[in-house]
């Protein structure tokens, strides 16, 4: 487990399918991934136990739960690359009455943490689309920039839309939120001190 501030990340369970299932069939969240058709229980039930087992050994998730242990969503780091020490970020807050509260912040921040404090790795970005101006701004805040667009690269409800491609760099990460452990990180909270 990870814990933070509002938010721990821990390993999926199999009574997250439930939760898990329905967050991957609402629309409204549904339209920030890059998933474009309903999935089933099937398909659910596997992802989760694979990643139960650890089949992914370039792939991990994490439950995303609220301090009192109700879940919220999924956290995780997919393509690592250990010679380039690099990976790429995805995150979903699961409800969105939920959204515009910091837990997804949060958990992007603890993720990042483990990414480069005890994975080692150098560079980690993601890609958002052009529409999701919240995310974009939750990523600056945790230290992303904006290195490139692909151009209408995502057809979504009859329309082209830029995919924004975003990075943060491990130096940039620490300058920002200091290190675990240097007394300059009181706690987990990305929006400490603003």
């Amino acid at each position: 487990m990870i814990p933070g501030k509002r938010v721990k990340l821990r390993a999926f369970r199999e009574d997250d399918l439930k939760n898990a299932l329905a967050m991957m069939n609402n629309q409204a969240v549904t339209r920030y991934l890059q998933f474009m058709r309903p999935i089933s229980l099937v398909q659910e039930r596997a992802w989760i136990e694979s990643m139960m087992r650890g089949d992914h050994p370039d792939a991990f998730s994490y439950a995303i739960d609220s301090a009192d242990g109700e879940y919220l969503g999924s956290v995780g780091l997919m393509h690592i690359d250990r010679r380039n020490r690099s990976a790429e970020l995805g995150i979903s807050i699961a409800r969105p009455e939920e959204w515009g509260k910091g837990y997804g912040t949060e958990a992007a921040l603890l993720m990042l943490r483990h990414g480069f404090e005890e994975l080692n790795l150098h560079r980690i970005h993601l890609r958002v689309y052009d529409y999701n101006a919240r995310g974009q701004k939750s990523y600056a805040r945790l230290g992303f920039v904006e290195e490139g667009r692909m151009r209408e690269g995502h057809f979504r409800h009859g329309a082209y839309h830029d995919v924004v491609l975003m990075s943060v760099l491990a130096e940039e990460f620490f300058t920002k939120h200091g290190r675990s452990g240097d007394g300059k990180v009181a706690d987990t909270d990305p929006q400490a001190g603003r």
